[in-house]
């Protein structure tokens, strides 16, 4: 965690949170880092930000009076995200201040808000949900309910069951198990592997070898798009070493990654995974000894 440069404090409230909590639970914990608690109200912000919490716009409005720091924090990033302005209420004077120190709140709010997504990651807390089936057509949670019943946990399971086992768990009749069976072919199944081709004492830098791959029988189209997939690879003491993008389309005959890294003899990893973006249960992940 040093490696996000925030304080004992902020780290120890992140730690804090329950698993896997709600968003508004999380963006209040963020607000509230002591890095943020010097952006305290200007008195010529007062009845802006004042209408900001009472606009429809603002999903999670304070219930309180606006008088700590993470009032202003938690309604900037709001504000920030749905793209909306602070406002006539705001003199020049004060409108100049806020947009400079605007800068510096979301600069720092994105660093505890990735230093909560690594926590979150260390816990584990989105193994073992269920919620990933929300993203197939026609599942909701009370098939959800069934399906975790039978043992079903994940997409990828889902996809690997036959039609007939698909109508008998959900109670539904023909055709629903074929159109569900057609609907998850297209669902991303890639596969991962990862190796040190070539060890040499002599050498200061190892070459890293990672094929990354699509096992469906055609390129996914998923809710109408072909996914963007996205690999990272890191050593065991935080690093990045490697990154790549593209979509689904060029690893359906495999595609073969190389980087360098640096040779280590104190039983340093290289960690590799890759994902689809925007689509959940796709994670595939690989590590090799260096």
């Amino acid at each position: 965690m040093t490696r996000h440069r925030l304080s004992r404090p902020t780290i120890r409230s992140l730690t804090l949170l329950p698993r896997a909590p709600e968003p508004m639970e999380i963006l209040r914990c963020a607000s509230s880092a002591t890095e943020l608690r010097s952006f305290v109200f200007n008195p010529l912000e007062k009845g802006a930000f004042s209408a900001i919490n009472n606009d429809p716009s603002t999903r999670w409005p304070v219930k309180e009076q606006l008088t700590q720091p993470w009032h202003k924090v938690y309604l900037v990033a709001q504000c920030e995200a749905s793209g909306g302005d602070y406002g006539a209420r705001l003199c020049r004077a004060a409108r100049i201040d806020l947009l400079s120190s605007r800068t510096q709140i979301v600069k720092v709010l994105g660093q505890v808000l990735r230093a909560c997504a690594d926590v979150m990651g260390a816990r584990k807390d989105a193994e073992g949900k269920a919620t990933e089936l929300l993203q197939v057509p026609d599942i909701g949670p009370k098939k959800i309910q069934k399906l975790v019943e039978a043992g079903v946990m994940t997409v990828r399971r889902l996809s690997e069951l036959d039609f007939f086992d698909i109508e008998r768990i959900l109670s539904r009749n023909p055709p629903f198990g074929q159109n569900m069976v057609q609907i998850l072919a297209h669902f991303p199944r890639l596969v991962l592997s990862v190796d040190i081709p070539k060890r040499d004492g002599a050498e200061k830098k190892l070459i890293v070898r990672t094929v990354l791959g699509c096992a469906n029988v055609e390129t996914p189209v998923w809710k109408g798009k072909e996914p963007w997939v996205s690999l990272a690879a890191e050593t065991s003491d935080g690093r990045l070493a490697f990154f790549w993008r593209g979509q689904a389309r060029s690893l359906m005959s495999g595609k073969e990654l190389v980087f360098p890294v640096e040779a280590n003899t104190g039983g340093q990893t290289v960690f590799v995974w890759a994902s689809c973006e925007e689509i959940a249960g796709t994670v595939v992940t690989a590590e090799v000894a260096v």
